[in-house]
């Protein structure tokens, strides 16, 4: 038999096998995604925390400094069994990383207060600025004190930063330092679980002239005892949207020409007044408010609630939580009271028995001919 019949015949044969149905093993590797463009691959990297991208490394010569070029860095403390090897890879990660490669740093230390290494945490704060990242989210979790929190001044050295877009800081401690950094572009900043202190009639954002979204979240007032009634003032003028939750301060002003959407949640134990809210542009606002406040009720209802409705005149949609089973109480209060809502769209109430008086109070100033009001 020649090597030509020969052929024929093993083709024959894998053809009967595959019509038959059975299956033919393919001992051909391909490697499809090392010959991916290469930057698909760092996007494709960058959904991994780093110390999964840095793995890959082994995967073959190409792969060798792929993760070198990958944008987002992720660092998380939670993902090493012992916070030293934390330490070292992250220094690891600094050094070789290719320096004009990032983009977005997040970066959370969950180790225990007693070896926390807030040298580190600054030491990539700065890292992200100098390598113009855009957005940059920093937690130091932590378990002490709110008193013995890492302040903000001690930790980071005043610059000015014309590339970061974003930043959400947690468990850091906010002082008058905070005001010296000039953020020329930042739009978006978060602050969670911030102890804040500042000095008198200071504004802590007004070196952010790009600022169009705020959140402060269970954020604690720690100023000196003599100055525990001042007040925490928001000046924004390119402010569009702002969400504050569980805060301490006894007085908060806001003044925000541009704003569109307001968020408060308040509790029992965290109620502010609004002295000033200047809302000209307003059209969303969701309110949360649980008080608790037994025979100071009405005393509260009359202060802080109506004052702060007066503050949300501009709002075409108004979503309640809590509040209108307080207001039902107090119907014959709001009779008495004008309606500041000129120009409401939407009422959402959030509960099946609200007396008359309190729909009437909302409705009764609204040029709109046909308002929308949803229940429960």
């Amino acid at each position: 038999m020649n090597n030509n019949s020969s052929g024929c015949e093993l083709a024959k044969a894998g053809k009967r096998r595959r019509q038959e149905g059975e299956e033919v093993e393919d001992t051909t590797a391909i490697d499809r995604l090392s010959h991916l463009p290469r930057p698909i691959i760092h996007h494709i990297l960058s959904f991994l925390d780093t110390k999964y991208a840095v793995q890959t490394c082994v995967l073959s010569r190409e792969w060798r400094c792929a993760w070198k070029y990958v944008p987002v860095l992720r660092l998380h403390s939670d993902s090493f069994e012992q916070y030293s090897s934390f330490q070292i890879y992250v220094d690891h990660v600094l050094f070789l990383q290719f320096p004009s490669s990032v983009r977005k740093v997040s970066y959370a230390d969950n180790g225990d207060s007693e070896e926390q290494d807030v040298h580190l945490f600054a030491r990539v704060f700065d890292y992200a600025l100098s390598r113009g990242a855009q957005h940059l989210a920093m937690d130091l979790h932590s378990d002490l004190e709110v008193e013995e929190f890492h302040r903000f001044s001690d930790l980071f050295s005043p610059r000015s930063n014309s590339s970061l877009i974003t930043l959400v800081l947690e468990s850091v401690a906010i002082d008058s330092g905070f005001r010296s950094f000039g953020f020329e572009m930042l739009t978006t900043l978060s602050l969670r679980w911030c102890p804040v202190s500042f000095e008198e009639e200071e504004d802590l954002f007004s070196n952010f002239p790009c600022l169009q979204n705020l959140s402060i979240l269970d954020c604690t007032n720690v100023l000196p005892y003599h100055m525990s009634e001042e007040c925490l003032k928001v000046y924004g003028l390119q402010l569009l949207s702002l969400n504050l939750q569980s805060m301490s301060f006894s007085k908060i002003e806001i003044v925000a020409p541009k704003l569109k959407r307001f968020h408060l949640f308040e509790d029992s134990d965290n109620s502010s007044d609004f002295p000033e809210l200047s809302l000209a542009s307003l059209d969303s606002a969701v309110v949360h408010v649980y008080p608790d406040y037994g025979a100071k009720k009405k005393e509260w209802v009359e202060q802080h609630l109506i004052s702060l409705f007066q503050g949300l005149h501009n709002a075409e949609t108004l979503t309640l939580h809590g509040i209108a089973q307080v207001l039902s109480d107090f119907d014959q209060v709001l009779e008495k009271q004008p309606s500041p809502f000129t120009r409401l769209k939407h009422l959402n109430l959030n509960s099946n028995n609200v007396p008359y008086a309190v729909v009437d109070y909302f409705l009764k100033g609204t040029s709109f001919a046909e308002p929308i009001v949803e229940f429960g």
